[in-house]
This record gives C-alpha cells, structure tokens and sequence, in this order.
C-alpha cells in the first residue's frame, strides 16, 4: 500500500526494510540461488551473523538441483538469430557460431548423450553473451525497444546462468545433451548433488536448522544438504497421540505398471469405496500420476457411490484451487472425496484440522517416473555408494507419501484413517521408512476394511 501511494517499486521498497529487519522469511531462492540470492546480504561472503531456518527442508534437494542446474536450447539460439538478422551483423555472426557448435553437438546424439566437456560452448556463450550487451544497450540508446525484446532477454539471461553453472562444475555434475520429445535439443549443466553448493551458502551464516515432518531417511538429507560431517539430527517425538491414527496396509493392489489395467482400477476404486462407506466425512486419495487417478476415477463413479467426488485438475489456477479447498472448510452432511496427485498442490501446506479430514488413501509408492535423469541420478549414486535406486526413486518417492499422510492428523485432537494401497508397502525396504508413530499399522483387505476402520471409529467414540 505504501509503495502504491509513493509510487515506488514495491520489491526494492521491501529489500530496503529488509536491511532494518530482524528477521526476514523468503523463498530459497533469496538465499541459495546465484541468480537471485540477495546481494545486500551476501555480497563479498555475507557477515556470517545470520542464522537459517530453513522450513519443508525435504523440498530443499530437488530445488538446489534446479538452482544449480542451468541449460542451452538450440532453438532459441535460432529464434533470436532470426530476430536480430539484418539489424546487427556482429550479433548475427555470434549467433551462427553458437548454432553451430550446437549443431555439431546435435548431430552426435542419437537421444541423449553424456559430456565430458562444453568448455568450447562456454567459450562462445561468453563472446555471445557480450555481443547481446552491446546490441541491447545500443537499442535503447536508440529507442528502438520493441516486443522481441523479451525473447533476446530471455536467451541473454539462460547464457548468463549457462555460464555461471560452468564455473561451478565439478564432480557434482553431470553434463548431457538431449533429444526431447518435442524435437528441441538441449545441452545441460546437471546438479546430482547440491550439497556442496548449498554449503557454500550456509557458510554465509553461523548456523543452520533444516526442519520438516519427512526428513527420512535422515542420512539421505544429511548427505545432499550439507557436507559438513559434524552436522546432527534430531527426531522429534510425535505430540499426537497413537490411537487417534490407523495406518492400514492393504491387500492385493500393485501400481506397478505390468499390474496396471481395468481389473486393477476397480480393485482400487471398491478399496476406496469400502473406506468412504465405514464412516460419512470428507477423504482424499493421493495417486502418483494424473493417468491412474483418472482411470480410478471413472471406476470409481461406476460403484453409484452417494457421496461428492472432486477431481484435481492439472492446471488449476488460484482460483480454482481455493475454491476446491473450500468445499472441505464449510459444514456439510454426507461424504466427501477429492481424487488428487501425490507431489500436488494439495498433497502439501494445506491444513485441514479436526473434521475437515478423517481419512487419507494413498494409491502408490509416489516413485518417481523413470526418465533420462532419474536414471542419471540413479547411476551417479550407485557408483558413489551402490544406493542409486534409493536416492533416485525410493526415498523421493516415499517423501510424497509421508506428505501426504500428514494431511489427516494436523493437531493433538484430529482423528483419521490412512490407507496404503500398495503391496510393496509390505516391503521391509518400504517399512522402513514409516515415521516411529506407525509402529501400530496392521494388515486389511476388501473383505475386513469397513469392519477395521468401523472399529476403529468406534474404539474413539
């Protein structure tokens, strides 16, 4: 409001406050990015006053990854190059030498290909980099700023952090080219490890507190959020109570894709059903993609069940999502269900207390899907330490559904259900993974859920 009055910009209004402030909460990115951190407070190695505490730190792993990450498109290259062809021959023949050596790149690889070496890009990304300077302050010198402005901007900004990740390379990186699907080729610098970067940061304070309600395992966060071996951990116990939590572990559902189809669906679909029939209240069943939910979902209708089903969509905007959260905030008779992505919007920072939720049902390991960096990740920490499916998959995966579990019980006085469907939950590697406060889970199937968690409901009357 005040910046509005003055008329001045609200951001920089609120980094020059900053400088007054105790304490300050932000993004990551205002600590950790080397494109965003602020300067005010860590330029020339900070003062190392400051202390970290650093929430959902869980989350901590894949954004470092982003933020020490950057890559090239060989198609934006070309696009600016058709932009600014006939306005400046220096720019243009920069931009021909960049296509080039990504040309040669490309034609070497077949769908993905792993680099020893992009110290030839870097070395054109900074002559080009110094040209697109040039060109766009002669612009506006000359007034002659238009809308294609924003595409070379875009370019001048992904070659600068092109080459601000090149400084940072080291055995922490992986470099690759790629193929995509939709026939764009892309080189790009590949964080695996974000802990000596993220180190780097926090050695601009004296202190660090990274906390979440999924820390686990907790060497699997020790190991990617910082290096420094002297760091402890602390599990905090649980202030909830036992008994007002029944974890379930069902019977005879796989996700597995070679166990996926119509059969399956309907299984999950009645597994969901006998839940919602053991007590009236609002639900959610957390699915690990958009292509199984839906599936279940149509399944699911065909049971004639009476209650209100939600479907997540894939591209709510603000709007939307507040107004699928609001139908669990208002009191209402009957049932009620949302079908929503484990890793989504609502599998995270949302605070449905007492009533608002009584029972979560998971569909899955959360696993992530297996792609060209999944498997990338999966060999770089299997020559590191033989855990490479663990720290790609399993324990990413898990996390998603810890997150998700923790949706039903938000205080001492919540009650609710949670149910597993999953065999591999079974699983002694899967098992050891639940929090301490699971230790109570037992077995159910389609034929004792509804009696199982009726006695469940009736144990707390």
């Amino acid at each position: 409001e005040q910046a509005e009055k003055f008329q001045v910009c609200p951001f920089e209004f609120a980094l020059d406050l900053s400088v007054w402030a105790d304490g300050i909460i932000c993004d990551y990115n205002y600590v950790f990015d080397p494109n965003a951190h602020l300067k005010r407070f860590f330029a020339d190695g900070g003062n190392n006053h400051y202390l970290f505490l650093v929430d959902e730190a869980h989350n901590l792993v894949e954004r470092g990854r982003e933020m020490y990450s950057a890559s090239l498109y060989k198609e934006d290259v070309l696009e600016v190059k058709k932009i600014v062809k006939g306005k400046d021959k220096k720019l243009t023949r920069s931009l021909e030498s960049m296509n080039k050596a990504l040309l040669e790149l490309k034609r070497e690889c077949e769908n993905y290909q792993i680099l020893d070496s992009v110290s030839v890009l870097a070395l054109k990304a900074m002559n080009l980099l110094t040209e697109m300077e040039r060109y766009l302050e002669e612009q506006r010198e000359q007034g002659r700023q238009d809308e294609t402005e924003e595409e070379i901007l875009q370019l001048f900004f992904a070659l600068r952090s092109f080459l601000n990740i090149h400084d940072l390379l080291d055995k922490n990186y992986v470099i690759y080219s790629e193929m995509q699907s939709d026939g764009k080729f892309m080189v790009k610098l590949f964080c695996v490890n974000p802990a000596e970067n993220l180190q780097n940061c926090l050695e601009q304070g004296n202190s660090t507190i990274f906390f979440s309600a999924t820390l686990l395992p907790i060497q699997y966060y020790k190991s990617l959020l910082s290096v420094d071996q002297d760091d402890y951990a602390v599990y905090a116990e649980s202030t909830f109570p036992a008994e007002n939590r029944r974890v379930l572990l069902t019977d005879g559902v796989s996700t597995k894709y070679t166990s996926r189809g119509e059969e399956m669906y309907s299984r999950i679909a009645q597994y969901i059903g006998k839940t919602l029939d053991s007590r009236e209240g609002n639900y959610m069943a957390f699915f690990p993609s958009y292509r199984l939910m839906e599936a279940v979902y149509e399944k699911f209708l065909e049971l004639g069940k009476k209650s209100e089903v939600l479907l997540q969509s894939q591209y709510m905007d603000e709007e939307e999502r507040e107004e699928f959260l609001k139908k669990f905030e208002k009191e209402q008779d009957g049932t009620l269900v949302a079908f929503c992505v484990m890793g989504g919007i609502f599998s995270e920072g949302i605070d449905l207390k007492e009533d608002r939720l009584i029972g979560v049902i998971i569909i899955g390991t959360g696993l992530p899907q297996v792609g060209e960096e999944r498997e990338l990740l999966s060999r770089y920490f299997n020559e590191k330490s033989g855990r490479g499916f663990e720290y790609a998959y399993l324990y990413p995966g898990m996390n998603k559904v810890l997150q998700a579990a923790g949706r039903v019980i938000r205080t001492e006085k919540d009650r609710g259900v949670i149910a597993l469907l999953d065999e591999r939950f079974n699983y002694s590697q899967y098992r050891k993974l639940f929090p301490r406060e699971w230790h109570n889970c037992s077995k159910t199937s389609l034929n004792t859920i509804v009696q199982q968690v009726e006695d469940f409901w009736t144990d707390k009357a």
